[in-house]
Order: C-alpha cells, then structure tokens, then sequence
C-alpha cells in the first residue's frame, strides 16, 4: 500500500494536509455543536430518570439499555467504519463506481445481523431480566417489566444498526450534517422529549417505548438523506469523466466491486467496536448483575460526564476520519501528522475543562442527580484523572485504523476488554462502583497508550507537539489551578467555586484568542 500510495503523493503535499486540516476545522466545529446539543439531551435524560423514578427503576432502565447498546453494536458488524473507510478512499482514489456495490455489501449483512439480534433479544428477555437482576426486585423493577423493556428495545435494534451504517456512509463523503442533525440532535433530543413525557405520565412502562422509537425516525430520515447525496455525486463524476473524455485525460480504472475485501476489513472493526461499547457499557450490566440496579443507576450517573467528553472525542473523529483515510491513500505522512497534532490539541481543550471540573467538584455535579447519588464521587475522580491521559493521545486508535491497521486496533480492543471485565470481576464484588471505575480505567489505558506506540513505530506520527503543550497548559490553569486556588484559600463555598469557574473560563477565553496560532484555531479562517 505505502508504495502504491507514495506514487500517487500530490506535488504540493503540504498544501493538501493543510486543505485537509481546514476540512476537518469546520467539520469538526459543527459536530462539537451536535455534540454539545446531545450532551446537554443526555445528561438531561438521566437526570429527568433519576428525579422522577426510584433507582431500582432507574437502574433497570440503564441496564437494559446498556445491553441494547451492546447487542446493536455486535449486530452493525463495524460497517459504519468500513463504509467511511472505502468511501472516503474511492472518491480520493477516483473510483467512485465501486461505491454502490459496497453500500450493498454493508448494508445487506448488518440488515440480517440486526433482525437476528433483535430476534435473540426478543425470545430471551425473560432469562436476560432474570440475569440483569440477578433475582432482585424492587419498585417497578421487577423481571416482568424488565423483560418488557427489552422486547421493546429489541424493536428499535435493527433500525439502530441501520441508522450507524447510514450516517457512516454519509461521513464518508465528508458530509457531517447529517449525522450532527439526525443522530446528535435529532435522535437524542426525541429520547430526551420521550422520557420526559413518560416522566410526567408518572409510567415506567412507557420509558423503554420513548427511548426506542427515536431510532426508527432516524433510520428513516437517514435513508433519504444518503440516497440524495449519492445522486449529487453521481452527477458530479458523470460531469467529471465527460471533461476527462473531452480533454483525453486517463481515468483510473476501478476495478471490480469486491465485498470480501470489504470485510477483510471491517471485519476486524467489528471485533473492536463490540470490544469498544463493552469497555463503555458492561461495567453497567455487572454492576447490575453483581451489585443490584441501585448501584447501577448510581454508576451510570457518576459516569455522565463522560458523556459530554466522549461525544467531544466522536464529533472530531467524524470530521477527521476521511481526511486521515485521503491522506495516508495519497502517502501525505506530513499532511497526516498535522492532522493528528491539530486535532488532538482541539480535543484537549473541548474535554479537559470538563474531566478536571468533574475530578474537582464531583461529589457537587452528582447531586443534581439527587442526595444519594453523590456516592459516586470517586467513581468521577478515577474516570476523569484517566481521561485526562486518553484525550492527551488524541485520534490514536483512528490514525492506526486509518493507516491500514485495523487488526492491530482490534487486538488492542480485545486486549484492554479481557482487563476492563477482569478486573470488574475482581474487584465489583467487594469495593462495588469503585471497583467497576478502576476497571474502565485500566480499559481506557490500554486502548491508548499501546496504539500510542503502534502508531509512532508504524506511522512514524505522535500527537504531541507545542499546540498540544500548550492547550494542556492552558486548561489546567483555567480549571484546575484557578478552582483548587479558591478552595484552599476559602474553602468549599459554592459562590465561590463558582467564581473561581467563571474567573477560569474568562482565562481560558482569553487564551484562546491570544494563542490562537499556536492552538490552530485560526485553521478555518486562513484555509477558506
């Protein structure tokens, strides 16, 4: 690949990686929006569960839907990544033809795969909520009502796996909208709206019903949108290879569409993406499982945060995925290695103020979930130290998949899952929630620091650089040393941890528009 690649390296490979680096700039802005609206719906949705209904019921509800999220993964065969990864490389690669015949490659499997889950889920929810509960019951949250929460939930997974699929196809052909408007705002907002009705209906029956419909909207609405942006670029190759054939120029051939290789491929990025969503979500089925819903809804709370932070982390890998894809087709390592620098300082600065906050004020932020769910605390403090290292690797397992290494990322998945569900079973059932923290985090290390070298060794790229250093200055003066300065010296007072925020966030404002440069934050103006 790599000599293939360096013969088709533009002449200009520096103005492309920073035409590149632009394109992600304003991709990733409008998905960091999309992400900010999602979040907001998330942490919303959890926090009208946890105030309206008793933790048993909230806690069977996470669980149950934690395992949607895990079945859907498995069920969508990584076809999302395989569709952005070939899409993108085709259209740089000029074999736009070959595009049909792999969205029928994707599509048609993770349809069967999808159907056959639900099916699964559907016929085994009485032993599954038997399972979840591990014989408790308690206010609504007995197993009847689970087992009716995941028949209703086995309904929405085919469209789920479908709407993946779809708005990763779109990705693909850099078009960001879509995914921001149905899935980020669109889907998320309809959950929220749903479970708040169902809040006001005072109805746990309704719960799972409103949190599963959203899917199938989406699928739909995903569909057309994909199927116009097809046809606009169809258009646009016909108008291509007619000025190609008008001026004699050679058009590359492309080839025969082959399916296999693309799940030589994705298959892979299956593995690692079922490994990816059971490092996010099994901690909360065992939790269930081990220690009863009541903790489980405490440990979905405290997790939360992460939320908003992850959702950060996805909106730039969005943008950043078809550039990475383009530029490591065409051999533009320089171009790659500036993408990989930039984003990665960008991340940095959307997710640190939030996971410093969180390991800070912890117990604080829990108790807008209720009292008793400030057990959490150092369920947030353990996550949020551990995600400081992560964001600080930047798009690693992205550079190593993009780079042609997918079998890598899926040992590193594999590998960072038996640690994550290892050390859970260890230590879940005598230090609970902690024990459950301890081990995601040993998860997220893995899944970082071992494609960290991968990439530099194979590569030859790091994230790190003075955009980086300098955003990780930055955010930890404003939020980390400005706050604990207000606290030593005043104690815990609330108005004055949040002056102390508000004085950070002004230093941090004016950081960013004093190193702007070295942040390449003025990417998008400049490459316009």
């Amino acid at each position: 690949m790599t000599g293939q690649a360096s013969a088709r390296t533009s002449s200009r490979p520096a103005e492309v990686g920073r035409a590149g680096l632009a394109r992600v700039a304003r991709g990733g802005a409008l998905n960091l929006a999309g992400a900010l609206v999602s979040a907001i719906a998330s942490l919303g949705l959890t926090v009208i569960v946890t105030h309206s209904f008793s933790r048993p019921v909230a806690g069977a509800f996470f669980v149950a839907t934690s395992l949607f999220l895990i079945v859907e993964a498995a069920a969508s065969l990584g076809a999302c990544n395989g569709a952005i990864y070939f899409i993108a490389r085709f259209r740089a690669l000029r074999a736009e033809r070959r595009i049909p015949a792999i969205m029928r490659a994707a599509i048609v499997p993770v349809l069967v795969s999808s159907v056959i889950g639900a099916t699964a889920v559907a016929v085994f929810a009485r032993p599954l909520a038997g399972l979840l509960l591990d014989g408790r019951t308690a206010q609504g949250a007995g197993q009847a009502a689970v087992a009716a929460q995941l028949r209703v939930l086995a309904i929405a997974l085919p469209f789920a796996a479908l709407t993946d699929t779809l708005l990763g196809a779109a990705r693909g052909y850099h078009k960001m909208r879509p995914t921001v408007l149905v899935d980020r705002i669109g889907r998320s907002g309809l959950q929220m709206l749903g479970v708040l009705a169902a809040a006001f209906a005072a109805s746990a029956v309704l719960l799972a019903p409103a949190w599963a419909i959203p899917y199938a909207v989406a699928s739909v609405v995903a569909a057309f949108w994909l199927r116009r942006i097809m046809k606009t670029d169809q258009h646009l190759v016909s108008l291509r290879d007619g000025e190609d054939r008008a001026g004699r120029r050679h058009r590359p051939d492309p080839g025969k569409p082959d399916a296999s290789g693309f799940w030589r491929f994705t298959g892979p990025r299956s593995l690692a993406s079922i490994a990816q969503i059971v490092i996010q979500r099994l901690d909360i089925v065992l939790v269930g499982i081990m220690r009863g819903p009541v903790d489980a809804a405490i440990y979905t709370a405290a997790t939360r945060f992460l939320v908003a932070g992850q959702l950060a982390n996805a909106a730039i890998s969005m943008a950043a995925q078809p550039q990475f894809t383009r530029l490591f087709a065409v051999g533009d390592l320089a171009g790659a290695k500036s993408v990989y620098r930039a984003t990665t300082t960008w991340l940095i600065l959307a997710t640190w103020p939030i996971y410093l906050l969180a390991a800070i004020f912890g117990p604080g932020v829990l108790g807008i979930f209720g009292r008793s769910y400030r057990a959490g605390g150092a369920v947030m403090l353990i996550l949020a130290l551990t995600m400081l290292l992560a964001t600080a690797c930047g798009q690693v397992d992205l550079v190593l998949i993009t780079f042609g290494r997918s079998s890598l990322s899926l040992v590193n998945g594999l590998l960072a899952m038996v640690a994550n569900i290892g050390v859970d079973l260890a230590l879940i059932p005598k230090f609970g929630i902690t024990g459950a923290a301890v081990g995601w985090a040993a998860a997220i290390a893995i899944s970082n620091l071992v494609p960290l070298v991968q990439v530099a060794v194979a590569a030859r790229v790091h994230p790190f650089g003075p955009g980086t250093l300098t955003a990780c200055l930055l955010t930890t003066v404003s939020f980390a040393v400005v706050p604990l300065a207000a606290r030593g010296l005043a104690g815990d007072s609330g108005l004055l941890s949040a002056a102390a925020v508000l004085t950070g966030g002004t230093i941090m404002a004016a950081g960013l528009l004093w190193l702007r440069g070295p942040l390449r934050l003025d990417q998008r103006m400049r490459m316009k």
